[in-house]
């Protein structure tokens, strides 16, 4: 093993990822995470994505994780309920059932519609998430919402690979991508940045300061996000860590993350009528 190769190494260990790290994987790296966006085995296709602005009458932002695991649910959860602090916000899941991380979100049920969501309410929130996977990967159509409605979706590890193989999905809506704050999330996160183009915002999860180690791992497209602002630090919660999303209160901390995001991706002048704040978790306490 050669000493970028160990360096490699130790960085991964640092960062929590285990996996061997050698000259073979550092040569193909980036064949590898293109052959990822194209799609795999077990993915979706991108030609049965049926993301688009049809059927979304007002804003529609995408939340896409830069890498596996980087907090794209959590993420997702807290911008849609900044957002609805001023309007009509529907919160659509995109992830495979099994692999959901809003499965325990909703603090309703209401049943699973004709076109195959399961639908729920979380205080101001429409949540729909998939009920099921079709045998061969398409998804249903977007639900129809309301022309003043805002939809966030949570696009989910295997459905982003295959939105950012089509740049026509990516038309019309606001983006924000998901990235932990270590060196080889910030280096996937660059291309994932580069791959959507434009000027997305970026949720960082993880300390709001920095490692020198990170910052000098990101590339240019990252760098300019946070010189112009449009990085937004996103806490990590121990226990949310733990315990994952349910039909409790988001920690403060989460949720003002998910209003800082809410106000850069809110076009300037769009107007938000206000919604109503206070609804009631799990355990019938209002909040």
């Amino acid at each position: 093993m050669t000493v970028p190769a160990m360096r490699a190494a130790v960085v991964a260990i640092r960062a929590g990822l285990f996996d061997d790290v050698t000259d073979d994987v550092l040569a193909h790296e980036d064949q590898a995470f293109g052959a990822a966006l194209r799609g795999s085995a077990g993915q979706p296709n991108h030609s049965h994505v049926p993301w688009g602005r049809a059927g979304v009458g007002g804003l529609a932002v995408l939340v896409v994780a830069g890498h596996a695991g980087a907090g794209a649910s959590t993420v997702a959860l807290a911008l849609a309920e900044g957002l609805a602090e001023g309007g009509r916000v529907q919160l659509v899941d995109y992830s495979e059932p099994a692999r959901s991380g809003l499965a325990a979100a909703p603090t309703i049920e209401l049943g699973i519609d004709s076109a195959g969501w399961r639908c729920g309410r979380r205080g101001p929130l429409d949540v729909v998430r998939l009920a099921s996977r079709s045998a061969d990967g398409a998804l249903p159509r977007l639900l129809e919402a309301d022309a003043d409605a805002t939809v966030v979706v949570d696009a989910g590890w295997s459905t982003t690979c295959a939105l950012l193989d089509s740049s026509r999905s990516l038309v019309g809506c606001a983006l924000v991508v998901v990235t932990r704050v270590t060196v080889p999330a910030v280096r996937q996160t660059e291309r994932v940045l580069a791959t959507v183009g434009g000027e997305a915002v970026v949720a960082a999860v993880g300390p709001a300061w920095w490692p020198r180690l990170v910052e000098g791992s990101c590339g240019p497209r990252l760098r300019e996000a946070r010189s112009t602002g449009r990085v937004v630090p996103v806490p990590v919660d121990r226990r949310l860590q733990t315990i994952g999303l349910t039909g409790d209160r988001l920690p403060k901390s989460v949720a003002a993350a998910g209003r800082a995001l809410a106000a850069l991706v809110v076009p300037a002048g769009l107007p938000r009528r206000r919604a109503v704040r206070s609804w009631a978790g799990r355990d019938g306490e209002t909040r």
